[in-house]
């Protein structure tokens, strides 16, 4: 964990960057921000069917909460600023994959999977579920991978 002036520094530079980003945006999606004393939120609802929509939350306490799509990941550890403008880019450009492992016999969700593929070689990955990886080609376990792929905001 970074010192609290540390932390808080680069935090006001990150919300200032996202700021700015949201312009660049605007005409494909409506942006809302919120600050209060203990985190600052971006919720971003594209206008178009098919594209992602997501909500961060940046705390004080050096986590942030996410929620993409249909999935919400929260108390997550907030250890790199310098990713936080390229993943709501990344996500603003379709570069996000859900991946759901559903049970071929009973047809319960047993774990899913969000990707967001950042520029470069970048990966953001999170999961919930009793196994988010792929499953083994060696034995077939009765699961079946459904993926959900996202549009770009802008077409």
């Amino acid at each position: 964990m970074l010192p609290d002036d540390v932390f808080r520094s680069r935090l006001q530079a990150t919300i200032t960057a996202l700021s700015y980003w949201r312009p660049s945006i605007a005409d494909a999606a409506r942006i809302e921000e919120t600050e209060t004393g203990s985190f600052w939120k971006m919720v971003v609802r594209p206008f178009h069917a098919g594209t992602c929509p997501f909500e961060l939350i940046l705390h004080f306490d050096q986590r942030y909460d996410l929620a993409i799509a249909d999935e919400t990941y929260e108390g997550l550890p907030l250890e790199s600023f310098d990713r936080l403008v390229p993943f709501v880019e990344a996500i603003s450009e379709g570069n996000v994959v859900q991946r759901h492992w559903i049970s071929r016999l009973t047809g319960v969700e047993r774990a899913v999977e969000t990707v967001v593929t950042l520029p470069g070689t970048g990966i953001w990955r999170e999961g919930r579920g009793a196994n988010v990886s792929i499953p083994s080609l060696d034995h077939d376990d009765g699961l079946e991978l459904r993926e959900r792929r996202f549009l770009p905001y802008r077409r």
